[in-house]
Order: C-alpha cells, then sequence, then structure tokens
C-alpha cells in the first residue's frame, strides 16, 4: 500500500484521490500510510470520523502501526467528528480555520481523509454532490485528500467511473 500511495503522491503535489477497497478490513492499514506518508512530507494530518466514532478510529490506526498518541500531542494530527447528515457547505467549509492555522504553523499541506463509505450504493451516490463540491473548493489549494470506498467486485467498473469525476486519481 505505501509505495501505491508514494506513486499517486508525487512530493509536493496535492491530488484529491480516490481509493476503491473491497473490505473494511483494507481501510486502517490505507489510512495509516496515507497519514505516515504526510507526516514525512511534512503534512497536517486532519482525519474525519463519523460522529461517535473518533475512539474507534483512533485505535484502529493505532493497531495499523500509526502512532496518533504522538502525532496528536505534538499537534500534527486532528480527529474531526461529522454527522452524516452534514450539507455539502458545512462538509467543505467547516475545518478551514484549522487548515490556515495549521498553515501558519508551517505545514506544508493538509493530508485529510474521511471514513469510508459504501458500500451501499445510495449513500456512494449521495456522496458525488460532496465529492464535487470538494474537489471544485480545493483543487489548488494545499491539501492532499484520500476518499476509501468500499466496493464490491460486481460494482467495481461502474462505480470507477462514477468516483472518477470527482478525482484526479482512483486507485484500487
Amino acid at each position: 500500500m505505501d509505495s501505491a500511495l508514494e506513486q499517486a503522491i508525487e512530493p509536493g503535489a496535492c491530488p484529491h484521490l480516490a481509493m476503491l477497497l473491497s473490505s473494511p478490513d483494507a481501510v486502517a492499514p490505507t489510512l495509516a500510510s496515507f497519514y505516515a506518508l504526510g507526516a514525512k512530507r511534512n503534512g497536517w494530518l486532519f482525519h474525519r470520523s463519523r460522529a461517535g466514532h473518533s475512539e474507534d478510529d483512533r485505535a484502529s490506526l493505532r493497531a495499523a502501526g500509526l502512532d496518533v498518541d504522538a502525532l496528536e500531542a505534538a499537534g500534527r494530527m486532528v480527529f474531526s467528528e461529522i454527522s452524516t447528515g452534514i450539507s455539502v457547505q458545512d462538509y467543505v467549509h467547516a475545518w478551514e480555520p484549522e487548515l490556515e492555522a495549521a498553515l501558519a504553523r508551517g505545514y506544508d499541506a493538509a493530508w485529510w481523509a474521511r471514513f469510508p463509505i459504501g458500500p451501499d450504493a445510495e449513500i456512494i451516490d449521495r456522496s458525488v454532490a460532496y465529492d464535487a463540491a470538494w474537489d471544485a473548493h480545493f483543487h489548488d489549494k494545499p491539501c492532499v485528500s484520500l476518499c476509501l470506498f468500499i466496493v464490491g467486485d460486481v460494482e467495481r467498473d461502474h462505480r470507477t467511473a462514477q468516483i472518477a469525476a470527482t478525482h484526479d486519481r482512483v486507485l484500487s
């Protein structure tokens, strides 16, 4: 996983990536690799958890080998909870004051990721508007974004095309 992310995220680049995963078991190792790479590249790490799940996310990332406690203690990583009913506007803009403060402290970019979407087709379909707004707003800003989607093999081709419309690159 590390090499796929390193190849997809060139130093200094700020892509909006999507990754298709077959199983929830791949989420924590993927996010741990992403955040470790971000820390290595002077990134400020921002993780969005579903409301009530930040402690579970921290534990999963710790188990996957990420030193969450040290990153948080150093101010390099932040967890934020959101409800699934958040508006598109709030989804895109609510964390910007924290981003601006982190950049002012000397970080090169935010490395942002959220909880995975899917495999429920309705939720994946609903995410399109959020990802389109995110992509439009952060296209030229110092923000490396990773959106994870859990998809079945049957829907993979359809979902790849749908997700690619709002992301710079889709990884599998």
